[in-house]
């Protein structure tokens, strides 16, 4: 996303689907069956401050070294993801609203 972009328009989501774990084809769940569940993540990228960025760029250079070394002049940032919506599609009837607070305070 250029930073362009990501001025005039923040939103974004994010879907995380059980058909990307073998848990669906073991249950013989096709991707788009309810019961092969999904999580929608929506919100807004928000770039990171000074402090949070110290943070971000150990946690991503510690998994990609590499990435560090990428051109400077692409203008690359960090940013974080706030979330405001969770939408859970577990069953038939459809969706379950999740807000941010009951979902980061699920203990597993």
């Amino acid at each position: 996303m250029s930073l362009l972009a990501f001025q005039i328009n923040s939103n974004a989501s994010l879907t995380v689907s059980l058909a990307q774990t073998p848990y669906c084809k073991k249950h013989r769940y096709d991707p788009q069956n309810p019961l092969c569940a999904h999580i929608i993540f929506c919100g807004s990228i928000v770039k990171v401050n000074d402090s949070e960025a110290v943070l971000a760029k150990k946690a991503l250079f510690s998994r990609h070294p590499e990435m560090e070394s990428w051109p400077k002049d692409h203008n690359w940032f960090f940013a974080k993801f706030n979330i405001t919506n969770i939408w859970v599609l577990d069953y038939f009837g459809g969706l379950k609203i999740v807000t941010p607070e009951e979902y980061y305070s699920v203990k597993p």
